[in-house]
């Protein structure tokens, strides 16, 4: 596979097959990557992340990485790199109604296979939740519609923020979105800004609620997204460094 470069293939004595992951992947799989990396599915696997190198995601319900099957001889993962969930959508912002809940984040590192884990200078992070939505207003009949929400700060696929009378920005690898700005509501009224989106392994902030000042229903902003989780599977993994982990383990 591109990127991933075979730097020892393990012959007779035990020697380990060692591997380099030297490109972002998305929705990787531990295993699969050995093998087209060439291992021969019975020696120990050593496998590498290399600095800078994102092992992310495309869809809130996928991993970044999955670490699953059968490794006869061991396998040990050097992370280097950034292994990220996916960030969750923003919410929308209300027409008139309510606020819509941004979407949570994904989990980063999905393992059902015992490994060792050497995380001294990676991070794993779980991808931050989308922000809410603001409040819409109606004033006599009208229907007024708030701020988008920010999407969750993600790795390498950008998450899209909510949609409203101001959109939420998008959350990228470096940072979360914005939520945007509330507008006009009917009168004096005005309609509520949406919530920031949450950065790795955080959920999302609340929308604002609609400010009402006279003659008209003001409605409350959305709930921010849950934080992704950082692991699941913990033990089933031998840390030999734990490193920088953002979001739950479990």
């Amino acid at each position: 596979m591109s990127g991933i470069l075979n730097m020892l293939v393990a012959g007779g004595g035990g020697v380990p097959f060692t591997f380099t992951i030297s490109t972002n992947q998305t929705n990787a799989d531990l295993r699969t990557l050995a093998v087209n990396a060439g291992w021969d599915q019975n020696s120990k696997v050593e496998a590498t992340i290399n600095s800078g190198i994102y092992i992310s995601s495309t869809t809130t319900g996928t991993p970044g990485l999955t670490i699953s099957g059968t490794f006869p001889s061991g396998v040990e993962l050097i992370n280097n790199g950034l292994v990220i969930g996916m960030g969750g959508k923003g919410g929308n912002g209300g027409n008139g109604a309510n606020g819509t809940a941004g979407a949570a984040g994904g989990l980063a590192l999905s393992v059902s296979t015992a490994v060792s884990i050497n995380n001294t200078s990676g991070t794993i992070g779980g991808g931050g939740g989308g922000g809410g939505g603001g409040g819409g207003t109606n004033v006599s009949g009208t229907t007024y519609t708030g701020g988008g929400g920010g999407g969750g700060r993600t790795g390498t696929t950008n998450s899209s923020g909510g949609t409203g009378v101001n959109a939420g920005t998008a959350g990228t690898s470096s940072a979360a979105g914005t939520g945007g700005a509330g507008g006009f509501g009917g009168g004096y009224n005005t309609t509520g800004a949406g919530g920031n989106g949450g950065d790795w392994g955080s959920a999302g902030s609340t929308g604002a609620a609609a400010s009402i000042v006279s003659g008209g229903t003001g409605y409350a902003g959305g709930a921010g997204g849950a934080a992704g989780g950082a692991v699941t599977g913990n033990s089933n993994i031998t840390w030999i460094a734990t490193g920088t982990r953002l979001g739950a383990i479990t």
